[in-house]
């Protein structure tokens, strides 16, 4: 018997176990076993909803996730990090809804780690979703979202959350400003000579900084390229803003910074920039942000304060009141929160209380 063959025939005897979907196909193969019935008879336990449909709005919302703030590993090895227990939260459920487990969360360096079941990673990568670094792949949308109203809500609010940020500003003429962006990022190494490569890494020992304004690049052909090689995520996501709302006038992407890693890779950023009031109100009231996260929660409060001085020249005790506000929600997820909310969403994790050691071991200084 096969080594493969054998480990189907141990799982049998133990009456439970793990393997990969193509050992059971063989499994079938070699001793006339129909698969189909296999599947009826509940012998495969997880995924729950095996064969995983990856065309349910279920597996859609999951993958939006996965491209935001996701890992595929391996073929199969599915992760996502975050700082916000919450958003963990919405992955495990996405993950779970599909049919898959869900292990987590842990504290990864620098954010909490949740893990999914290896075979949604496999059904990811076969949806089009291939594993490794999303800047290199350059994934696309799933095309579900382009026929679903519903699904690219939930799509532009997952990537508000998760790759966006917004602020309330104060300009020269006393007027309150609240402008909402999110950005993707792509690597171009592959579309940049030697020349142009060695020129970039001058200017970033130049700045003293690997991360450089793309402003501090003068070659016309290098800033031609770049411009011309956007992540194809955000073109789609543009252009589909501008489909599902006709009648507004969307701006378009743009670099605005790239990156050299210790590889030598080159990476641009993309931002897109919403920022007349009538997208700020229509992003709101038609999008918004995953609810109970800590970024939505800040996200209300500053457009209440900017929905109400919005035109209006403030005074001096208006602009103290503003700036307190902001003070008040800061950009970054507290300590205090992320213990609260492992505590309130995951009351298993026995180091939810230990806020010292989560300050630590997501770098934090006391202050934070």
């Amino acid at each position: 018997m096969e080594r493969n063959l054998v480990a189907v025939y141990i799982c049998i005897k133990k009456n439970r176990g793990n393997m990969m979907v193509k050992t059971i196909k063989r499994f079938c193969e070699a001793f006339k076993v129909n698969a189909i019935n296999l599947e009826k008879k509940g012998v495969i336990l997880k995924p729950n909803n095996y064969p995983v449909d990856m065309r349910s709005n279920l597996f859609v919302k999951m993958k939006t996730h996965v491209l935001n703030e996701g890992r595929i590993k391996s073929v199969s090895t599915l992760s996502y990090s975050n700082q916000d227990p919450v958003l963990l939260k919405y992955f495990m459920d996405r993950v779970k809804e599909v049919g898959g487990g869900a292990e987590g969360p842990y504290l990864g360096t620098n954010a909490l780690v949740a893990s999914g079941d290896p075979v949604l990673a496999r059904a990811l990568v076969a949806s089009g979703l291939p594993p490794g670094k999303k800047t290199l792949s350059n994934p696309p949308l799933d095309d579900l979202l382009r026929r679903d109203k519903e699904l690219f809500t939930y799509h532009i609010q997952a990537t508000l959350t998760e790759e966006g940020w917004f602020s309330l500003i104060i300009d020269r003429s006393r007027r309150v400003r609240f402008p909402i962006a999110f950005g993707r990022s792509i690597d171009v190494t592959e579309k940049l000579t030697r020349g142009q490569i060695d020129e970039l890494r001058s200017i970033t020992k130049e700045i003293g900084k690997r991360k450089i304004p793309i402003r501090s690049i003068r070659d016309p052909d290098l800033l031609m390229i770049i411009s011309r090689n956007p992540p194809i995520l955000i073109d789609q996501e543009v252009n589909l803003l501008i489909l599902s709302h006709r009648e507004k006038q969307w701006s378009e992407g743009y670099p605005t910074s790239v990156r050299l890693s210790k590889e030598g890779r080159i990476t641009a950023f993309w931002e897109i920039h919403f920022t007349s009031p009538e997208l700020i109100d229509l992003i709101h009231d038609e999008y918004g942000l995953l609810p109970d996260t800590w970024k939505a929660r800040r996200y209300e409060r500053l457009y209440e304060v900017y929905e109400r001085y919005r035109g209006k020249k403030l005074t001096d005790e208006e602009i103290r009141e503003v700036r307190n506000i902001r003070k008040e929600n800061p950009p970054k997820v507290t300590v205090e929160w992320i213990s609260e909310k492992v505590q309130e969403l995951f009351p298993g994790v026995e180091w939810g209380g230990d806020i010292e050691r989560i300050r630590r071991m997501l770098g934090r200084k006391k202050s934070e």
